[in-house]
């Protein structure tokens, strides 16, 4: 009798096993389904392939979220980005893709602060380090601008735009020493570059 009840329960186990993995190929085969309507550009295709899985997880949702930014539902994209962050709160990759359709909308309000939730996971993210001070710079508040400017100055001396946007709000902060500095260092980088010889113009 304990011979077939171990017997039975070694057969269930390889049974589920069985299920499991079959399930894991099925959902591999559907995202490569996915992942050529995707290449071909057929983005409703791409989408309808991964709802044949079942439920949500983070893969699915973050998938999603992609596709319908692709389609330019910029709203639905909202929703998985937002959907993937709730599965994996400290995934910057999900935080980053929600800025796809939140930079589509121009809302900044809302990127300010995503931006500022990936800095509390990655605070020296240069790509978004930057994008926060853009975002200061257009609303002319040159102050914290300088502050992530700088931030990716540190990091990359040699990187042009973040040069040259430091040397313009260096440049509106009366800071006229570094601002020359940092538009010879953009001329270093772009030989050629107008808007740093603006500066330098101004400058004298």
């Amino acid at each position: 009798m304990e011979f077939l009840n171990k017997k039975t329960g070694i057969i269930a186990f390889l049974l589920l096993f069985t299920v499991n993995i079959s399930a894991q190929v099925d959902n591999s085969q559907i995202f490569a389904s996915s992942y050529r309507y995707e290449s071909s550009g057929d983005y409703e295709k791409a989408i309808n392939e991964l709802n044949k899985v079942n439920g949500y997880d983070y893969y699915k949702s973050l998938r999603l979220g992609w596709l319908y930014y692709l389609s330019k539902n910029y709203e639905t994209s909202k929703k998985f980005y937002r959907q993937a962050v709730e599965f994996e709160p400290q995934a910057v990759e999900a935080l980053l893709g929600l800025c796809y359709p939140l930079e589509a909308q121009k809302n900044s309000d809302e990127l300010e602060k995503v931006y500022k939730q990936i800095l509390t996971l990655d605070k020296m993210n240069s790509k978004v380090n930057y994008a926060l001070g853009n975002i200061y710079y257009y609303r002319k508040d040159f102050h914290q601008a300088e502050l992530y400017f700088d931030k990716v100055q540190h990091m990359y001396p040699f990187d042009y735009y973040s040069t040259l946007m430091s040397g313009w709000t260096k440049y509106f902060l009366g800071k006229k020493n570094e601002a020359k500095r940092l538009f010879s260092n953009v001329l270093i980088i772009s030989p050629a570059d107008q808007s740093a010889k603006d500066g330098l113009n101004l400058l004298k």
